[in-house]
């Protein structure tokens, strides 16, 4: 039996720490990335998120396996890791949160300062909002799924393993919160 192939998806909101989480994590060749295709070919914000979920949609349909990293904040990658799941796909998730949309903002005007991307704060909250609305979905699609809360030091604190759920909850998240957050 051949193994099946796998996606690697690292989200959640814009200033999470969703690139230092990944920097630090296992990750499947290509890492299909708009923001490493921008910086590359110098093209737009807009043509690097075209071209990303090209390349994405690509791999899908010659089965290869692949990491993204991606916001989240809409349907799209959520139906693309949908269609990947009804083709075979192993999808395992390690989403990135903080408790507060405010840390967020915070954290990428200090990207900015250092020279990083820009985002509007009223798009960082609303996305923000919008990216943990669409968790539970995420959550239903997904293989294995880590949440980890990102406010001061990564922990973890939810843990899907095919049809098992774990909850640390912690000073930050009360198991309720996570429950209500996963929906699990």
């Amino acid at each position: 039996m051949s193994k099946k192939p796998e996606i690697i998806v690292f989200a959640g909101p814009n200033g999470s720490g969703k690139s230092t989480v990944t920097r630090l994590a296992k990750v499947i060749d290509p890492y299909i990335n708009a923001d490493d295709i921008k910086r590359s070919t110098h093209c737009t914000d807009l043509e690097a998120a075209k071209l990303a979920e090209h390349l994405r949609n690509q791999a899908i349909d010659h089965k290869q396996s692949f990491t993204f990293e991606t916001v989240l904040s809409t349907d799209r990658n959520l139906l693309l890791l949908k269609r990947a799941k009804e083709q075979g796909y192993f999808i395992r998730c390690i989403y990135v949160l903080t408790c507060n949309p405010q840390i967020n903002v915070a954290r990428v005007r200090s990207r900015v300062l250092s020279g990083g991307h820009d985002v509007p704060s009223d798009k960082i909250i609303s996305r923000y909002h919008k990216a943990l609305a669409l968790l539970p979905d995420l959550i239903s699609v997904c293989d294995i799924c880590h949440i980890y809360d990102n406010s001061d030091e990564p922990t973890r604190i939810f843990k899907k393993r095919k049809d098992a759920f774990f909850f640390w909850e912690n000073d930050l998240w009360s198991e309720e919160q996570i429950h209500d957050l996963t929906h699990c």
